[in-house]
Parts: C-alpha cells; structure tokens; sequence
C-alpha cells in the first residue's frame, strides 16, 4: 500500500460514526459536532488529494 493510501484509511477510520435509526440522533448536539468534524476531514482530504496530484 502506497503512503498516500496509508494517511486516507487512517483519515477514513478516525472519522466518526453514529447510528442515524436512533430516534433523534441526528437533531443531537453530539451529531451536529460529528458531522462538522467528518467535513472537516473530507475537506482536508481533498486538499491533501489535489496538493499530491501537483
């Protein structure tokens, strides 16, 4: 496995993961903070992608 796929599983993993069936989760404080949170690791990761096609 080449680096640059090492640094996007490791990214991918440390994402966070909530069970949307659970009945308001997703009006939850906890969700709303993991959602901003798994954004901004995508952003990241799109930078990261289009600086190491550079």
């Amino acid at each position: 496995m080449n680096k640059m796929n090492q640094i996007k599983k490791e990214i991918l993993t440390s994402m966070k993961i909530m069970d949307t069936t659970i009945k308001e989760v997703k009006e939850s404080e906890e969700y709303k903070i993991a959602q901003a949170y798994n954004q901004g690791l995508r952003d990241a990761m799109a930078i990261f992608e289009r600086e190491m096609k550079r």
